[in-house]
């Protein structure tokens, strides 16, 4: 369990590698963005203790994409009232509760072993049913605005999410990872949407960028993106 403020009011919460997000927007409440495994719920609840909040105080979860590392834990978390959203694509493997193995390797000889060690051939986690529609393009009232960014590939509703803070930070989901650099992930349902959905985030502005695995990029990230992925 690590608990890190990566900008002032967002806090990387990390759990067995996997990394969510907790914004804290005062009085509004606070913001979680993606929800462990399901066996990380009470390790999430003491990293929101452990910033002076209880999680009672949790407002909204915002989920990246329906996989088990990512929603596993939002059932239990939302239990006080937090409204969980979802890209519609995303949104019926949330409710199922379960998943099959359905990506491939991503590219590199490294994601290949990986993919081949960590991606599991069947998941399950407490299904949910979403409360709202993370849809591309909307522009969430969360912490001076959050854009919601359709990025596929990774899985069909996966999105990233733009926050309009400073000169901007990406929260990428698992569209892509920075774990022994900058790079695709592990695996995708669709590898050639997920080539797409990078691309276009190679051409936005943006000043960091935080990732589902590994560390973040506090400076020249947008750069980085485009270097790596235009």
């Amino acid at each position: 369990m690590s608990v890190k403020e990566v900008v002032s009011g967002l806090y990387q919460l990390t759990n067995s590698g996997i990394n969510a997000y907790l914004i804290d927007d005062g009085d509004l409440g606070l913001t979680l963005i993606d929800a462990g495994l399901p066996k990380h719920a009470e390790a999430l609840e003491q990293d929101i203790r452990t910033i002076g909040r209880q999680p009672s105080d949790l407002s909204r979860i915002l989920i990246t994409h329906a996989h088990p590392d990512h929603l596993g834990s939002a059932k239990h978390l939302a239990a006080n009232g937090a409204l969980i959203g979802i890209h519609p694509d995303d949104a019926e493997v949330a409710r199922s509760g379960e998943i099959g193995r359905t990506m491939q390797p991503g590219p590199g000889l490294l994601n290949g072993i990986l993919f081949r060690l960590v991606i599991r051939k069947r998941a399950e986690w407490p299904a949910f049913e979403p409360d709202d529609a993370l849809t591309d393009g909307q522009v969430l009232d969360i912490a001076g605005g959050i854009q919601v960014l359709h990025t596929p590939g990774h899985t069909a509703g996966h999105v990233s999410l733009l926050w309009r803070k400073d000169r901007g930070l990406l929260i990428t989901g698992d569209a892509a990872a920075n774990v022994a650099g900058l790079n695709y992930m592990i695996g995708y349902n669709d590898l050639d949407l997920g080539k797409a959905s990078l691309a276009s985030l190679a051409t936005l502005e943006f000043e960091a960028a935080v990732f589902g695995h590994g560390k973040p990029i506090l400076s020249g990230a947008s750069a980085k993106f485009a270097s790596r992925f235009g």
